[in-house]
């Protein structure tokens, strides 16, 4: 019987312990469905964000910002906050896939960005717009944000 903890071959190359080994993420090529899923919920999310990023700093949301600020409001920079947020995530969905990081880490960053999808999603079609334009339209694009909250929890499953 063995002194200390027993040690494996990792798919890293290097010798780790069997905990060890539980708490980080295999990569191996093989792709199923949730790793598709991920694959595209990143680069939406990446996407998203980049989306945010170039609206902020278009000529058409410079010039609305400096009517705002010639008539005494405030220059309210949490749009590109969130669109920062939003391209960060894209990035670790998608890099999870790829880079060998601790299967909690992912598991609570996924929690994250999924709390924070819930709340733009409450904010968004709950506490600013409801039923705006009208009903049809409302109700298509929360299925469409809800489609993602799901992808997210499916992803967050595959690393819990």
């Amino acid at each position: 019987m063995r002194a200390g903890p027993v040690l494996e071959r990792s798919a890293w190359a290097g010798y780790t312990s069997q905990a060890e080994e539980d708490t980080m993420t295999r990569k191996t090529l093989s792709f199923d469905a949730v790793s598709i899923l991920q694959i595209v919920v990143g680069l939406f999310l990446f996407t998203l964000g980049l989306i945010g990023i170039a609206d902020w700093s278009s000529e058409a949301s410079q010039f609305g910002r400096g009517l705002t600020r010639l008539i005494g409001g405030s220059n309210n920079p949490v749009n590109v906050v969130i669109a920062i947020v939003q391209l960060a995530a894209g990035v670790i969905v998608f890099g999870a896939l790829f880079i060998a990081v601790r299967s909690r880490l992912i598991y609570w960053l996924t929690v994250v960005i999924a709390i924070l999808w819930i709340v733009e999603i409450v904010i968004g079609f709950f506490a600013q717009g409801l039923f705006e334009p009208d009903f049809i339209i409302w109700l298509n694009r929360l299925a469409a944000d809800v489609i993602i909250l799901a992808a997210l929890w499916l992803i967050n499953r595959k690393y819990a």
